[in-house]
């Protein structure tokens, strides 16, 4: 056998016949369609899947309260970077407004305040409806966060692309909370004898605002006073004025 009918008889053998190949075609249109047969994208593990729920989010909120408690011990701003706060977002003498904010960082006023009996000039930087803002701790709320507010916020970081807390940062926050609120805490009249702050002065509301309180009620107004309107004569009178005309005429 020659050189040529040895290539001819090579080549029908690597051929393959039309009806595997139709085979092989009809089982890969069946197969659903994938960038990469080869390697598939990995799956998020647990610890970096986002919060989507309410009570998921609820171990990085921080009241007035802890933020003062924090206040008084080292590594502040390590502590409350990136926790969440309920804030009001409205100004003073308007009704309140809240939202929830996350802690981006902390900065310093030039003239101190006080916050729940403390004085500091510290105030936090929150972002809340694609901005950032200063705000000073009396702005934070002791309560809960809402449902609405929650979802409020959870729409906000889908339509700004912002990616919420995961597991593992909440897991690493508790952890550094836990730590810093272990430490030594600064007396507060070491800290009023050692303030070199110079304080703005308070604002003196009613005797409730005074106390942290609101007032439940709205205020009202005297209404305004009416004319007097002269009486109608009454009986007697008209008794008494016959009397005196039939004397007059006797």
């Amino acid at each position: 056998m020659n050189s040529k009918a040895k290539l001819s008889l090579r080549i029908e053998k690597s051929r393959r016949p039309i009806s595997e190949i139709a085979q092989e075609l009809r089982r890969l249109k069946a197969s659903p369609l994938r960038i990469d047969d080869e390697k598939e994208l990995p799956k998020p593990s647990v610890s970096d899947r986002p919060v989507k729920r309410l009570d998921q989010l609820e171990p990085l909120r921080l009241t007035r309260h802890r933020i003062t408690q924090l206040l008084v011990r080292p590594a502040f701003e390590q502590a409350v970077t990136s926790c969440f706060v309920r804030v009001n977002v409205n100004g003073q003498g308007e009704q309140p407004e809240y939202r929830i904010a996350e802690i981006v960082g902390v900065e310093e006023l030039g003239l101190g305040y006080f916050v729940d009996g403390i004085p500091t000039n510290i105030t936090l930087r929150l972002r809340y409806n694609s901005v950032a803002m200063l705000h000073e701790l009396n702005d934070i709320s002791n309560m809960a966060f809402s449902l609405p507010e929650f979802q409020l916020w959870y729409d906000c970081c889908v339509n700004q692309g912002i990616s919420p807390p995961t597991n593992s940062l909440i897991a690493r926050k508790k952890i550094e909370l836990y730590n810093a609120l272990q430490s030594e805490a600064k007396a507060l009249a070491v800290i009023k004898q050692t303030c070199t702050l110079n304080m703005r002065p308070a604002h003196r509301g009613g005797i409730l605002e005074r106390h942290g309180a609101t007032y439940p009620w709205r205020l009202q107004h005297p209404r305004e006073a009416t004319l007097s309107t002269p009486k109608p004569p009454s009986n007697q009178d008209e008794e008494l004025n016959l009397e005196s005309e039939s004397d007059e005429s006797a």
